[in-house]
């Protein structure tokens, strides 16, 4: 066959793809609807009023979400509550908060199950249900500000709250105001799902604290069933005159 032959055929090839609007267009990618509880443990707050666990999802941004609901059941307690599912077609980590309708949630074994509902013509629905350990959980918070003594050290306060269920370790407290660092410890406070704020005085042996702004640290411990758990906090504090 000759070259001018050749050349024909292909040059028809390219008119056809011309006046077709070029080769098929591949198939539009089509997002699996998915959703799965990822953890085995959960936390509660001191209180026993909400739950935390890991949940993933999976959605198109453009479905409608028709429902997205997480329940929770334990012996004497449950509770229901939503969460927003990332939809960007990619498998995403959800933190959702259940908060208790019925009774106080309290640590042990629970059970979890997840609810997606998506309007996409008909509507698609994923479930997923899964056990729970649940774990106690502690909060240690610090004050804004830390007060100069006049030896160089500072007190601050951070506010412990902790379950009944749990035992109290007490915990640490460090400063570093740019130049020095210090650091104070604080003893076990009543686990009672309640407050309780305890005055920390924070010295260091490179010097005296100034004035201004600080970076301060603190965690705050507990102990249940031989487990230790803690709490951590950091922020930004402003050390002023006392």
């Amino acid at each position: 066959m000759g070259s001018r032959t050749i050349r024909g055929f292909a040059l028809a090839g390219l008119v056809g793809i011309l006046i077709g609007g070029g080769p098929p267009a591949a198939q539009a990618h089509r997002t699996q609807l998915s959703l799965e509880i990822i953890s085995d443990q959960s936390s509660i707050t001191p209180d026993g009023r909400s739950m935390t666990f890991n949940i993933t999802t999976r959605c198109d941004r453009k479905w409608t979400i028709v429902e997205a609901t997480v329940s929770v059941t334990q012996a004497g307690a449950s509770g229901q509550g939503p969460f927003t599912p990332s939809c960007n077609r990619l498998t995403n980590v959800v933190v959702v908060d259940v908060p208790v309708v019925d009774g106080t949630f309290h640590t042990g074994p629970a059970q979890a199950t997840a609810v997606l509902v998506v309007g996409q013509g008909p509507n698609k629905r994923a479930e997923d249900s899964g056990a729970l350990r649940v774990r106690p959980s502690v909060s240690g918070l610090l004050a804004d500000t830390a007060t100069l003594e006049s030896d160089g050290a500072v007190r601050i306060d951070i506010t412990v709250t902790c379950p009944m269920s749990a035992v109290g370790r007490g915990g640490e407290v460090r400063i570093y105001d740019g130049r020095i660092v210090g650091t104070g410890t604080f003893g076990p406070t009543p686990c009672d799902a309640l407050p309780h704020t305890v005055s920390v005085r924070v010295a260091s042996s490179d010097g005296s604290f100034q004035v201004g702004s600080a970076e301060a640290s603190a965690f705050a411990g507990i102990e249940e069933g031989g487990d230790f758990f803690s709490s951590f906090d950091l922020r930004t504090i402003q050390i002023v005159d006392g």
